[in-house]
């Protein structure tokens, strides 16, 4: 079927799904209504989609997050910081922290309130902004930052039960937690949840506690700085306090609505554990005096009844275990699925998915750092990756925002530039934590990037992230620029060519040509030009330029198509209609036509490309391929000043770009042997002005011999010649057939004119 029927047959179908429409269009009260059918078989589930969501925003979000940011820091170390900085500089730690954790969270919302959120929680939301490579790169260190963070609370709730009793061991304590929370977490997440609410209401009760034993005794309001203490030490210990809000985010594959419950469990968690920061210094301020606030106990003191307290102790250690229990193995079913660990860990069991083998490994990584008993030198370096989780988030917001990408429509919109403070504020306290850890957790992350991005060749990455929005509004930007910059001064000149080709393989050495003259300092774009009627398709035509331009190793190649019935009139719509940074495509190469039968067309072409200002190249292939020999490039000219400067360039960009180092001979044909010491003096003049190395030849032709036999004579050493022919401006618009005979004439032992 030929284009022509295909688009009739579209046109056809067009006006029958009008008439239908017509028919099913109905007014109700004065407004226009259209009735559609749906039919459920035309749509199909991902596997995702299979996945049976059971948490709301209370528990699913809210709850892990609350609990994760009301951690073993306010029960064993606020009153240590409260007796440090005192109450007010202690107020101050708690609103920058919670500024920095309030971006984080509004970045969070903006995220999952756009994105059709899957397992993998903050992984996922990386991987899809950023791409793979990125979102991998953070992925697998944040997954061992989670596994290695069961032991690190497992750990704290056994030392805080051994402190009641004293004579069992910590680690027999850590491994049996440990096996009883994995077998709960086996049964699911709804399980789990439950269980944090019951944890909830333990901390709850502490709350109770703390507030009834409240009795305004001193005044700790300024700071008492320990020796080798200062406020950044004392923000350092505060800090990861507030980093709990990605324990919900992790339930993504779990929740019912995440787009909702997203934005406002993790808000409201933040918001809640602000609240609560605010209040506690408040009561340790005044109810405990100073050498006493010191104390892990201190908060004990302040109670009304310590009991609640430590029970609190034991439900802030035991709830951020079961937070990250939860989220560990479902970052690795995430990285899984999406190729960065092998696509084994992306399985899952059940209605719902549940990542049993991720469990089994996230545990056994677990054991693993129970039995070396110590993880106070790892604790800081995994902090660093959740920060710099928590930076790349901010960054991911801020990007999405800035590329302007219309695919980005969150329900939670905030400006870039607050996303980006947010992360340089994230990147900032890494560095004021630990030096020495934030390079460690960097390094980590470039060198798994570094890892994934070999690991990437093999496989199909998905979706590339936010990078082509970026390159496209960088491109713009530039292109804006470069339009205000644009002059017609010769200094910034480069080449920027178009070649048409109807048969790529025929076309070959002109195309290679061109990349040489492109390669390193211009742009070329091929056309592949189409005929409907041909038998060759779309498709084919486009794959074979894509293999063929990939054989030039050239960075600026442009491929594309044009459809075309009129070879000719296609060229010439074509050149026209490209444009490349807010300018157009400066030159045109072409090859000779090979009959005579379209003299006449392919001189009205070539009239049409002089009038669009373009500079236009002539190919004529040759017996020994250009870019295969050593031999000079010899330029001839007629006596046009611009031409010249043109053809010296482009053998200019042969010599350099050539793996030869073609010489340049640069020649002209005087009518007596009188004219040639005038003619030398131009000819090196010419080059001196040029600033380019090369020899020069006079060729006398008192005999008047045709051009085409003195030019043949004299090339016949040479590896590409350049030919300069007369400006087709002064010419007269009327185009004869006999214009055509005389380019045939002058272009007989040419390789280019």
């Amino acid at each position: 079927m030929g284009l022509r029927e295909q688009g009739m047959q579209v046109l056809r179908q067009l006006k029958s799904w009008s008439r239908k429409m017509e028919k099913n269009r109905g007014s109700v009260d004065g407004r226009t209504i259209v009735n559609a059918e749906f039919d459920p078989a035309a749509s199909e589930q991902s596997p995702e989609e299979t996945r049976l969501r059971t948490l709301g925003t209370f528990g699913g979000v809210f709850t892990p997050s609350f609990l994760t940011i009301i951690g073993v820091i306010m029960y064993l170390r606020f009153g240590w910081i409260v007796g440090n900085a005192g109450l007010y500089r202690t107020l101050t730690i708690v609103v920058l922290a919670n500024i920095i954790t309030f971006i984080t969270a509004l970045s969070v919302s903006s995220i999952g309130s756009n994105e059709r959120m899957e397992t993998g929680g903050a992984y996922f939301m990386i991987n899809r902004v950023l791409g793979f490579l990125p979102g991998g790169a953070v992925g697998i260190p944040l997954y061992l930052s989670q596994a290695l963070s069961i032991a690190l609370y497992i750990i704290g709730f056994s030392e805080s039960l051994a402190n009641v009793v004293p004579s069992w061991d910590i680690r027999i304590i850590a491994l049996i937690t440990l096996a009883i929370l994995t077998l709960l977490a086996l049964i699911g997440a709804s399980f789990m949840v439950r269980i944090q609410y019951v944890i909830l209401t333990f901390i709850l009760l502490s709350f109770v506690s703390i507030t009834a034993g409240f009795r305004p005794k001193f005044s700790n309001l300024k700071p008492s700085y320990l020796e080798g203490v200062n406020f950044w030490g004392v923000f350092a210990v505060f800090f990861p306090a507030v980093t709990g809000i990605l324990s919900g985010v992790s339930m993504s594959g779990d929740l019912k609505n995440p787009a909702k419950s997203i934005p406002r469990g993790t808000l409201a968690a933040v918001v809640a554990g602000f609240i609560v920061y605010l209040l506690v210094p408040v009561m340790l301020a005044f109810s405990v005096a100073r050498d006493n606030l010191f104390a892990s106990s201190s908060l004990v003191q302040a109670s009304r009844w310590p009991i609640f307290v430590t029970f609190g102790v034991f439900g802030a250690t035991l709830s951020s275990a079961i937070g990250v229990l939860l989220a560990a193995p479902r970052t690795m079913q995430a990285l899984g699925k999406d190729g960065a660990l092998p696509r084994i860990f992306g399985s899952g069991v059940g209605k719902t998915k549940e990542p049993i083998l991720g469990m089994f490994f996230s545990v056994l990584i677990a054991v693993a750092a129970i039995l070396l008993g110590n993880l106070n030198a790892v604790a800081e370096v995994l902090t660093m990756f959740f920060l710099t989780t928590y930076g790349v988030l901010n960054l991911a917001a801020g990007m999405e925002k800035l590329v302007s990408n219309p695919s980005f429509r969150p329900s939670i919109s905030i400006p870039w530039w607050i996303s980006f403070a947010g992360a340089t504020a994230c990147f900032g306290v890494m560095f004021l934590i630990n030096t020495i850890a934030t390079l460690i957790a960097l390094a980590l992350v470039v060198l798994v990037f570094f890892l994934l991005s070999i690991r990437a060749r093999n496989l199909d990455p998905g979706s590339p992230g936010i990078w082509e929005g970026f390159w496209t509004g960088l491109f713009f930007a530039v292109s804006r620029r470069l339009t205000k910059a644009r002059s017609r001064s010769g200094k910034n000149w480069r080449p920027l060519i178009q070649v048409f080709a109807a048969e790529i393989a025929n076309h070959a050495e002109k195309i290679t040509l061109a990349a040489l003259f492109t390669r390193h300092s211009g742009a070329l774009a091929i056309y592949a030009v189409h005929d409907p009627a041909s038998s060759q398709s779309r498709e084919e035509l486009l794959h074979e330029l894509s293999l063929f331009s990939e054989t030039l190793h050239h960075r600026n190649i442009f491929t594309t198509l044009v459809e075309t019935g009129n070879l000719f009139d296609g060229i010439l719509i074509a050149s026209q209609a490209a444009a490349f940074a807010g300018g157009a495509y400066n030159s045109v190469m072409i090859g000779f036509p090979s009959g005579t039968k379209q003299d006449k067309e392919y001189a009205r072409m070539l009239m049409g490309l002089s009038a669009l200002d373009k500079n236009i190249m002539l190919f004529k292939r040759g017996t020994v391929p250009s870019h295969f020999s050593s031999s000079p490039v010899i330029v001839w000219w007629g006596g046009q000043e611009q031409n010249v400067r043109l053809m010296l360039f482009l053998a200019h960009l042969i010599q350099r770009n050539s793996p030869y180092h073609n010489r340049i001979r640069l020649g002209t044909i005087v009518p007596n042997i009188a004219d040639i010491p005038a003619a030398e003096l131009k000819l090196e003049s010419t080059l001196q002005e040029l600033r380019m190395q090369g020899e020069i030849f006079i060729v006398p032709n008192p005999e008047k011999q045709q051009l085409c036999t003195v030019i043949e004579e004299h090339s016949k050493e040479s590896s590409l010649v350049l030919l300069e022919w007369p400006s087709l401006r002064k010419r007269p618009l009327e185009i004869t057939c006999q214009d055509c005979v005389l380019l045939r004439e002058i272009c007989k032992t040419c390789f280019l004119s």
